[in-house]
């Protein structure tokens, strides 16, 4: 029975391997690369949790400060997925747990129950959380990937471009997303993303290996027109005291 087993998957992924285009197996070789430049698939999928703080400055499009806050984050992910982000605004400390099913949000003594303030700070979880696990996510079955070549980010760094899409490539709300690896390392330099009314350019400006997993410690995130050339800054941040168990 074990054999037969075998033999089904491996059938399964000979017929999904003979299925895939050129640009998606370069693409996809490309990316195992950058996984091993970054830690190594076998460090990420041995991760049971890992914590940092994030220091974040939002700004306008005239270069003024809008925002700016100090957070603990730590993200479980075993057994199932669950994050915790803590940060203190205006004297009140704020606390977004997601315990794998529900979203729970604590202001100070008040719990918000509200559904769909909830909804939203979910995203603000998978957010957060999607900026991390980079580039061990891009490998899943499901992602639309594309091999794009070698081209030029507007500050003039050659890059190595993949294209990915999650969802239906022909639905024109579905986010799209462009990998920046630098040629030779291979590491993620950068990454763009069309949104449904803009397009932005966020680049990972320092790294921090000292957990085995290469993190980004320092990340701009620029407006950008169609093309990828900056309009303005619309954000920084910083990354720090990682914990890794």
């Amino acid at each position: 029975m074990n054999k037969i087993s075998d033999f089904i998957v491996i059938s399964f992924l000979i017929i999904l391997i003979s299925c895939q285009s050129p640009d998606e197996k370069k693409a996809r070789a490309l990316i195992r690369k950058s996984i091993q430049a970054h830690g190594g698939q076998e460090t990420w999928d041995g991760i049971e949790s890992f914590s940092f703080v994030k220091e974040s400055w939002l700004y306008n499009k005239a270069g003024e400060e809008e925002g700016h806050t100090l957070q603990q984050l730590i993200f479980r992910m075993k057994p199932y997925f669950e994050a915790r982000i803590d940060w203190e605004k205006d004297s009140i400390d704020h606390r977004l747990i997601f315990d794998g099913l529900k979203m729970n949000y604590r202001m100070g003594e008040n719990q918000i129950l509200n559904e769909g303030f909830l909804q939203a700070k979910k995203k603000e979880v998978d957010a957060a959380f999607y900026v991390l696990n980079k580039p061990f996510s891009l490998l899943y079955e499901h992602l639309h990937i594309k091999y794009q070549g070698i081209t030029f980010l507007a500050e003039g760094q050659e890059v190595e471009t993949v294209q990915v899409i999650d969802g239906d490539p022909e639905d024109q709300n579905v986010d799209i997303w462009w990998y920046y690896f630098h040629p030779n390392t291979l590491v993620l330099l950068a990454y763009k993303v069309k949104t449904s009314d803009h397009y932005s350019l966020i680049y990972n400006r320092e790294f921090d290996d000292r957990t085995g997993i290469l993190f980004p410690a320092m990340r701009e995130s620029f407006r950008v027109d169609s093309l990828g050339r900056h309009l303005y800054l619309s954000a920084f941040y910083e990354y720090r005291e990682f914990f890794m168990e």
